[in-house]
């Protein structure tokens, strides 16, 4: 069963993302909603690397910096979409309902900042848990770029309007749309609620980091 895809990369908080034209229903996308001077990246069709306990301590699990990544983070612009079977060096994520060749465009982020588990927070949008990245000031010009180079081709509706985010070489999540540049170097990965719980984001933090 299909879901209604969350806002994309650039929709104003509260704002219903439009149908894009002559595309049809599409499936769940990753949405980075610029809010002040950060970046919300909502990550959906993420597998589970590790299911940590809770051990009722109310505390984020965090990795204040900057820390060197035990895995690469890495951003991606799209060549070109397919239907199923992949082929081609294609690839796809689970629940998908079609193949992604990846572009020359990324931006590969090996230290940050900062990254933290962020507990839920309704007032601002926020209902599940979420991973909180701040890119260094190396990295935040290069992922500017490369956003506004996805929000032009995403004007031209073009595959490279979509971008993929890569944990340790490995697609996360099906690619998103990006709508504007994003230059605050700040982002925020989350999803639904049910699916992004403190031992989801808290897994992710440590896949990332080792820590």
């Amino acid at each position: 069963m299909g879901h209604p895809p969350p806002a994309p990369y650039g929709m104003p908080p509260g704002a219903v993302p439009q149908p894009s034209p002559s595309r049809g229903p599409g499936p769940l996308l990753i949405g980075l909603v610029a809010v002040a001077a950060a970046v919300l990246l909502a990550v959906v069709g993420l597998g589970a690397y590790l299911v940590l306990s809770d051990d009722g301590d109310d505390s984020a699990a965090a990795s204040s910096g900057p820390v060197d990544l035990r895995v690469p983070l890495t951003f991606r612009l799209l060549a070109s979409v397919s239907a199923p079977p992949c082929a081609g060096g294609a690839v796809t994520v689970s629940g998908a309902s079609e193949c992604y060749t990846l572009s020359a465009d990324l931006l590969t982020v090996r230290r940050l900042e900062e990254v933290k588990a962020v507990p839920p927070d309704p007032a601002r949008g926020s209902p599940g848990w979420s991973v909180a990245l701040t890119l260094t000031s190396a990295d935040a010009p290069g992922f500017a770029a490369l956003t506004r180079k996805a929000a032009d081709a995403f004007a031209a509706q073009a595959p490279g309007g979509r971008m993929a985010m890569l944990v340790g070489g490995t697609l996360v999540s099906e690619p998103a749309q990006v709508m504007q540049a994003i230059t605050g170097g700040q982002v925020e990965i989350n999803g639904p609620a049910d699916r992004f719980t403190r031992a989801y984001t808290e897994d992710l933090v440590h896949r990332m980091t080792g820590k």
